[in-house]
C-alpha cells in the first residue's frame, strides 16, 4: 500500500468520525429540556438571547439546561466553598 493511499484512507476515516460526532450532537439537541433543570424557568428555543446565554450540560446521554441566574449562583457557591477550604487548609 502506498503512502498516498494510506493518507487518503486515514483522511476518510477521520472525516467519518467527525460526521458521526456531529450527528450525535444533533440527535441530543432534540432532547433539550423546555425549562431550567434547577429553577424550572421556561426556555424559548426561538429566542436568540436565551439560546446564547443559557448553558447546556450533556453527561452520559442526559441533557440538562441551566439559566444564567442558576449558573451564576452555582459559581458563587463554588467560589465560597473554595475559599472556606483554603481557610481550613491555612490553619
Amino acid at each position: 500500500m502506498s503512502r498516498k493511499h494510506r493518507r487518503d484512507v486515514e483522511r476518510k476515516r477521520r472525516s467519518g468520525d467527525a460526521e458521526q460526532a456531529m450527528a450525535d450532537q444533533v440527535q441530543l439537541f432534540g432532547k433539550l429540556p423546555e425549562q431550567c433543570s434547577a429553577c424550572q424557568k421556561s426556555f424559548d428555543k426561538k429566542d436568540r438571547d436565551m439560546v446564547f446565554s443559557w448553558n447546556v450540560v450533556v453527561k452520559q446521554e442526559a441533557v440538562r439546561l441551566f439559566c444564567p441566574e442558576c449558573i451564576e449562583t452555582t459559581k458563587e457557591v463554588l467560589k465560597n466553598h473554595e475559599q472556606e477550604i483554603e481557610k481550613v487548609t491555612d490553619q
